[in-house]
């Protein structure tokens, strides 16, 4: 037993790179069944009801998330480094489940739109998650993280249970580049060091020679908020297109 607490807390069991690996595949396939049965399941509940059942999962994933951490310090990591939230994923993880626990309303467009691209894409194309052949507390975490900001979005704005606001809109490219400002300046002010969290020195796909990566990653992220913007507003009949047949004479 001391063996198998000590792999998954500490050491691993297998490590190694098992992108597509069982537990890959298995958490892709949750992730969508999981979101399509409880939209399902609580299509006709309230908003207030819906909510409540988020606090659950919100409160089960900061647990495990400041329990990773914990065991980061008890390793001696440095506790800043370890505990400032710097990648756009952990600022979402940590202030979408306070938002959600204490139903906090202003600014809640941010933490609703923002994680949603960026924890797909660790589902998809996960770098450095899936380094065991089998469960740690590393990759729980990680997957419980980014499970978390893709699902509560989703069933919230499926059942109807949260409405995204346009008005707010300015609140998520302010909330963006108070992001920006927390990686480029906050980090080496608090930490002494430079990583790219936001790959801005990354090799993504839509890297241009010549162009700062932030002219390019600020924008299309932009634009792609826009669109679920849209899609939300379509949904929930806010924009309605009216087609006209043809009238023959």
């Amino acid at each position: 037993m001391t063996e198998l607490i000590n792999g998954f807390l500490f050491d691993g069991f297998m490590p190694g790179d098992y992108k597509f690996g069982l537990i890959h595949i298995f958490s892709i396939v949750f992730l969508v069944f999981s979101i399509i049965f409880f939209s399902y399941i609580l299509r006709n509940k309230d908003s207030k009801y819906i909510h409540n059942q988020m606090k659950k999962l919100a409160i089960f994933t900061l647990f495990i998330y400041f329990l990773r951490r914990g065991v980061r310090i008890y390793n001696g990591e440095d506790f800043i480094k370890v505990l400032w939230p710097f990648y756009l994923c952990n600022v979402n993880t940590i202030f979408l489940s306070f938002f959600i626990i204490f139903d906090i309303k202003k600014g809640k467009d941010f933490f609703i739109t923002t994680g949603l691209a960026g924890a797909v894409l660790v589902f998809i194309v996960p770098d450095g998650v899936f380094n065991d052949k089998y469960l740690t507390l590393n990759i729980l975490e990680s997957l419980l993280a980014h499970y978390e900001i893709i699902f509560i979005p989703m069933v919230l704005m499926i059942t109807k249970a949260y409405t995204l606001n346009i008005k707010n809109y300015w609140q998520v490219a302010l909330g963006l580049l108070v992001v920006l400002f927390n990686v480029e300046v906050l980090q080496e002010l608090l930490i002494n060091e430079h990583v790219d969290y936001l790959f801005l020195q990354g090799t993504i796909p839509f890297t241009i020679k010549g162009v700062n990566q932030f002219f390019i990653m600020y924008p299309f992220t932009l634009i792609v908020i826009f669109i679920v913007y849209l899609i939300d507003y379509v949904y929930n009949n806010n924009i309605k297109f009216n087609y006209k047949e043809n009238e023959i004479l």
